[in-house]
This record gives C-alpha cells, sequence and structure tokens, in this order.
C-alpha cells in the first residue's frame, strides 16, 4: 500500500533544501509563474508581480529559512505559451540571478 503524505505547506523542503516547482504545462503565463514562486518561495506580500521585482526576490530569499533553493523547471518548452514575449525574460532573470542559495535545474525529456 502506498504512503499517503498530507504538507500543511505550499512548498516542499528536504534536508534544508527548498524545492521548487514549475511546470510549464501550468505557468502558461507570467502571472501564472509570479503565482507559483511567490507559493512556494513564501515571497511576502508586497511582491510587485513584474520581472524587476522578480529579479530582486531571487536576489535576496534572506526569509527561505532553507539553506538552498532549487528551482527545478520542468516541461519548459511549454512555459509561458501564453506570453511569448516575457519567456526569454524570465527565463534569463533564473539563469543570472547571483545568489548562491539559488539553483536552477531544468528536466527534459531525453528522447
Amino acid at each position: 500500500m502506498s504512503t499517503i503524505f498530507h504538507i500543511p505547506v505550499s512548498y516542499y523542503s528536504e534536508k534544508n533544501i527548498r524545492f521548487v516547482f514549475i511546470d510549464g504545462n501550468i505557468c502558461k503565463s507570467i502571472q501564472q509563474c509570479y503565482q507559483t514562486l511567490q507559493q512556494q518561495l513564501s515571497i511576502p506580500d508586497y511582491f510587485g508581480h513584474n520581472l524587476d521585482a522578480l529579479e530582486e526576490v531571487l536576489g535576496d530569499l534572506d526569509w527561505v529559512k532553507e539553506e538552498k533553493v532549487r528551482i527545478i523547471l520542468l516541461n519548459s518548452e511549454h512555459l509561458l505559451t501564453d506570453d511569448k514575449e516575457k519567456k526569454m525574460a524570465f527565463l534569463e532573470i533564473l539563469n543570472s540571478c547571483k545568489n548562491e542559495k539559488l539553483e536552477i535545474i531544468y528536466l527534459s525529456r531525453q528522447l
């Protein structure tokens, strides 16, 4: 029989690492990306929901109690299909962040 866990928070953390999942099949708009990140990173309510605010927040992350944050992008080929003009800027912010606490991982299917 499978074990079912009910986690009372909106993120997953294990061994002092916060795991954040951005699924391109779900995050079709930039607002969905912001909401996902705000929820899973516990970003304060004052977050501005724009690319400049995202860059600032990812550079900080002082409120995250875990030592590391791993943002895992799944199905990135489908990410931001409703906001294609923002996709490159969004990914550039993730990829260029200098915060040593942050790791970006792309999961893709091997053909």
